[in-house]
């Protein structure tokens, strides 16, 4: 659950960092798994393979799913959306491999955008993200850039423009606004950051010696419409109803009911 602090911090910036009462062994768990999964082979006859690989939904390691269903990540889902009760929607792991000595650099963009009103509102009617950190998170190893309160300054930009909704998008088809600096989300292994990914935000180069591993989990308020197309939503709602059977009969919960999942609205 976010302190009132942490909730102001979430609201106007877009981003928070918290501790958690995950355990070494469960980070360290977790961890392994993404090495398990995160394969960095080179295809045959094909080109290197990439320094950021990543997966979303297509995995049932027992470690992921006991951070999955953890509730720990429901009351803080619930806290963040002011919400009395929240759907899980999706997971992504990433692991991001070392370029020493190439110069730090990051791209930028905007995955969904929000009207002022889904942001101020109660429950927010947002997908509410859940960065959690499986190794120490410094300056040289991939922080995550953002700029703190642009998923405010653009839904200001919503509210004045109804039909601009374009998702995802690169910053530089974002409109001029007034946007804050880019700034580095650092963190220590076990922690977390609750975010909106509505924030201009992105990747960076991982100028370290060492890998950056996290696991994204998000949620949505019970019942809430996700606005992405059809085939992301038929991936995510087949996931789900795999986690149906994998997930403990106390935790299943948090999934969507199947009857009451609705029609996804088109985005681009």
């Amino acid at each position: 659950m976010l302190t009132p602090e942490q909730d102001r911090t979430f609201a106007a910036d877009g981003a928070v960092t918290i501790d958690t009462p995950f355990t070494s062994n469960d980070i360290q768990s977790a961890a392994a798994a993404i090495d398990r999964l995160l394969l960095r082979e080179k295809p045959q006859g094909g080109p290197e393979p990439g320094h950021r690989i990543q997966r979303t939904s297509d995995y049932f390691e027992p470690a992921l799913l006991h951070l999955i269903q953890h509730s720990f990540l429901e009351s803080t889902a619930k806290s963040a959306l002011r919400a009395e009760a929240v759907d899980f929607f999706a997971t992504a792991i990433a692991k991001t491999y070392p370029e020493p000595g190439k110069p730090f650099s990051f791209w930028e963009h905007v995955d969904i955008k929000y009207r002022t009103a889904d942001l101020d509102g109660r429950p927010r009617n947002m997908i509410c993200s859940c960065l959690l950190w499986l190794t120490d998170v410094t300056p040289d190893s991939a922080p995550l850039m953002f700029r703190p309160g642009s998923h405010r300054i653009i839904a200001a930009e919503m509210d004045r423009n109804p039909a601009y909704i374009d998702n995802p998008e690169p910053f530089a088809k974002l409109p001029k606004l007034p946007y804050a600096e880019p700034r580095p989300l650092l963190a220590k292994a076990g922690q977390l950051t609750v975010c909106t990914t509505a924030t201009v935000h992105g990747a960076s180069v991982n100028t370290g010696t060492r890998d950056r591993k996290v696991i994204f989990i998000t949620f949505v308020p019970k019942g809430y419409a996700i606005r992405a197309n059809m085939a992301i939503m038929d991936k995510m709602r087949a996931y789900q109803n795999e986690l149906r059977r994998l997930l403990r009969p106390e935790r299943v919960h948090i999934l969507p009911e199947v009857s009451a999942q609705p029609a996804a609205a088109h985005a681009s």
